[in-house]
């Protein structure tokens, strides 16, 4: 419990980094399913790559669209 609760505080920070995000279809360059990040620093310039490891809470290094959601409400 405690470790999903220090995530969802880490994505939380990684938010506003995301916040002019494009959908996950549009990001997701390659259509694998999940986002890279390649693929989101280049749908999104001002994201940083702290930011996309915060939001990628299970540690795969690429978002899933869930995870993708989460940071940017889509």
């Amino acid at each position: 419990m405690k470790r999903i609760l220090v995530a969802l505080a880490l994505v939380g920070f990684a938010a506003p980094a995301f916040a002019q995000a494009a959908d996950f279809a549009s990001v997701d360059t390659d259509q694998n399913g999940a986002v890279s990040w390649e693929e989101v620093s280049a749908a999104m310039p001002d994201a940083s790559e702290d930011s996309f490891k915060s939001a990628d809470v299970d540690g795969s290094g690429d978002l899933s669209a869930e995870e993708y959601a989460t940071v940017t409400g889509q």
